[in-house]
């Protein structure tokens, strides 16, 4: 077979298909045996389709980008998977090695572009190597830490013949633990006077809802999600959830001030910004997971559903945490009503949008999301980079394995992506939108409040953008909606794609000390 042949039926053995992508002139060899192909009218946006569909289906995807310059184009959103830890397979198209010494137009040192951003890196040198190399490619983003993978692949070497085989599929094995760290962990928790417990992401990678609340309710400990989490860390609604840590030092200081033994289950320490007060200092704080790098404390790699699942029937209760029912919420949301505060707007997605995965890159209100929409399994997404621009075209991704998606997006987040919108028209997607639009950078005016006053008011934070209208040249159904917020209705209905413009209070948050 020659090297397009070895690709393609590489591509469809190791079950990597749909393929995402912008192609050049430098993929069109690649691609002659590829059929399975979800065009993006910009490079980042394959990126983050083929995130969202990993993520959600929890199946490795390609992407295909057009040699240096998608390369470049899509560093942004290569980076946010390396953060999100999602195990896709990024191919870029080289130039003809034959006349590389001329350093030709198109060509460029793609491995040392992509750096350290892709766990592996490797430039195909032959078409016998396609089939291991594809196959590598795929395993080294599945094993732990998993991540994205790079291959830059050579004009030239698609018309190679070769004599290899098909590879075989994949599998990596995550459910390993290790007794004796469970036993030294149950020690531990046993020890302290008044241990606390944190929940990340982890816990929705390896569904380890159900041990999770096991173990909440034999130590009777309250459970706080990790700060800033991508995908949910424990069920909103439990009555042991005591609410996400906060992404500031000293904040989550004041929170574990009585706890002298902090144990993080499948999650991390996320900062920003700043603050000089020393992080947990003086406590024991011990990391378990598969995926996770802690700075601090001890770490134990494991399954953390494995973990779960022993390390409950060792541990002694420790208190009696029930959260108690508060009525504050449900008050802030009718008083916002008329000045559609982003409380009011969270609290009716909560009630239409129950059953629905969201998608959250609402920035200055995604606090409020994940405080009033809350966690459930499977059903929260968000790019842990903090990247704008990851959440709609991940949200299409994710809608071509569930048909009931919601991308919270706020207006100026929104426009880094908006050419997703001709995919999703092209695919018929099912996916809705919901633009919070308050016509500015609210997080950006928010910080400057807090550590460079009177920038708030700077110009170039302001801007209005009739995204219906863009919506709508897309040929996107979009309304706008009224106070009532009724149109969110319509917006639930049926199963070809829509959007909904809300302008929510334009008042600037207090999210920073």
């Amino acid at each position: 077979m020659k090297g397009y042949e070895l690709f393609s039926e590489s591509v469809k053995s190791l079950h990597l298909l749909p393929m995402f992508g912008n192609p050049g002139t430098t993929e069109l060899a690649s691609l002659r045996g590829i059929d399975d192909y979800i065009l993006t009218p910009y490079d980042g946006l394959a990126v983050a389709m083929a995130d969202g569909l990993t993520q959600i289906s929890g199946i490795p995807r390609i992407v295909n980008l057009h040699t240096s310059l998608g390369l470049g184009n899509s560093m942004g959103y290569i980076f946010t998977a390396k953060a999100n830890r999602t195990p896709v397979v990024i191919t870029a198209g080289q130039q003809d090695l034959r006349h590389i010494f001329f350093e030709p137009i198109l060509s460029g040192d793609l491995i040392g572009m992509v750096g350290s951003n892709a766990k592996f890196s490797y430039e195909i040198k032959s078409a016998d190597e396609i089939p291991e190399v594809m196959r590598r490619a795929k395993h080294e983003a599945l094993t732990p830490p998993t991540g994205p993978v790079f291959l830059s692949i050579p004009m030239n070497v698609m018309d190679d013949v070769s004599s290899a085989g098909i590879p075989d599929e994949v599998r990596v094995d995550y459910s390993y633990y290790s007794e004796d760290a469970v036993e030294k962990v149950a020690k531990e928790f046993n020890d302290s006077k008044n241990p606390a417990v944190v929940m990340g992401w982890e816990v929705d990678l390896f569904n380890a809802f159900e041990e999770a609340e096991a173990f909440a309710r034999k130590t009777g400990c309250p459970i706080y999600g990790e700060s800033l989490p991508q995908r949910s860390p424990y069920r909103s609604e439990s009555p042991y959830y005591a609410g996400d840590l906060l992404p500031a030092t000293t904040l989550i200081n004041l929170k574990l001030v009585g706890n002298d033994f902090i144990l993080f289950v499948g999650g991390d320490i996320t900062l920003y910004p700043y603050l000089p007060s020393p992080l947990l200092q003086g406590k024991k704080v011990a990391f378990v997971g598969l995926n996770i790098r802690p700075k601090i404390g001890d770490f134990y790699q494991m399954n953390v559903k494995e973990f779960l699942k022993r390390i409950t029937p060792k541990v002694e209760r420790k208190g009696n945490y029930h959260r108690q029912e508060s009525y504050q919420r449900v008050s802030k949301a009718a008083r916002e009503m008329q000045s559609i505060g982003t409380t009011y707007v969270m609290s009716r997605v909560k009630k239409i949008f129950s059953d629905y995965v969201i998608v959250d890159e609402s920035v200055s209100a995604s606090t409020v999301l994940r405080e009033t929409v809350g966690y459930n399994p499977g059903k929260y997404f968000s790019a842990k980079s903090g990247q704008l621009g990851w959440a709609s075209p991940a949200a299409a991704g994710m809608s071509m394995y569930n048909n009931k998606v919601l991308a919270i997006v706020g207006d100026g987040s929104f426009m880094y992506s908006v050419q997703i919108l001709w995919t999703v028209k092209r695919y018929s997607l099912p996916v809705k939108f919901l633009i919070l639009r308050n016509n500015g950078y609210g997080i950006l005016k928010s910080y400057s409040t807090s550590y460079y006053p009177g920038m708030e008011n700077k110009d170039y934070l302001s801007f209005t953008f009739e995204i219906e209208k863009i919506a709508e040249s897309f040929g996107i159904e979009s309304r706008v909606a009224g106070k009532d917020l009724q149109e969110m209705t319509w917006l639930r209905e049926g199963e070809n794609p829509k959007l909904l413009v809300v302008d929510v209070d334009r008042s600037i948050p207090k999210l920073f000390l």
